[in-house]
């Protein structure tokens, strides 16, 4: 199996310090991970490293993880997939590019924290074979992390709720002032899934409660 995890996720998921952890509940190696070649410079920029993962610690577990993952290569994908991906407006180029690379590979999955891009997808003209051949291989940071509390609720809730500045809808979740319940934490997050399956068809992957 091939994960591919955008930009956004990396960041978050490495502030978070649930880059392994992810690792791990997908059961992959991590020359399984496919990221994008520019993800070091644009999360890690030499001039100001600390600019996007804003301590030492996240920045070093992001680069460690980099350094083993694979880096996607444009020269692999169908150009006319990849030009129609690209096209649509709110599907910008580096989510185009792992788009158009899942597509060619049936065993693949996407995690992304861009939901616009997943919006535009769906309503994209010309993408309907990309929509088929991407169903149900999606998955957004809330459902992603629908899955991971399913492995160590409290261990995912004790690290979002150490970083309450990484994301408002996932800090909401797992409880601001005190920790939420493990069944109010998975109410929350099934709540911002469903609202994304109503924009996105059939592209998000099941949630881990669905029969």
């Amino acid at each position: 199996m091939t994960l591919f995890i955008d930009n956004d996720a990396l960041l978050k998921l490495a502030n978070y310090d649930l880059l392994d952890t992810a690792l791990t509940m997908f059961g992959i190696r991590p020359d399984d991970i496919h990221v994008l070649a520019t993800a070091k410079y644009a999360l890690l920029p030499a001039k100001d490293r600390l600019r996007h993962c804003k301590t030492d610690e996240s920045a070093n577990r992001l680069e460690t993880f980099l350094s083993k993952a694979s880096k996607l290569n444009a020269e692999c994908v169908d150009s006319e997939v990849l030009d129609a991906l690209s096209a649509k407006p709110g599907i910008d180029p580096g989510e185009a590019l792992m788009l158009a690379m899942a597509t060619s590979d049936s065993d693949s999955y996407i995690v992304t924290g861009d939901k616009r891009a997943l919006e535009a997808l769906h309503d994209g003209k010309a993408l309907d074979e990309v929509r088929s051949a991407l169903a149900g291989r999606l998955l957004s940071l809330e459902l992603l992390f629908l899955f991971l509390v399913e492995g160590d609720f409290e261990r995912v809730q004790a690290c979002v709720r150490g970083q309450p500045g990484v994301d408002k809808a996932l800090t909401n979740a797992f409880g601001v002032s005190a920790p939420a319940s493990s069944e109010s934490v998975r109410a929350a997050l099934n709540s911002y899934v469903e609202h994304l399956r109503r924009l996105t068809g059939a592209l998000l992957h099941p949630s881990p409660t669905s029969s």
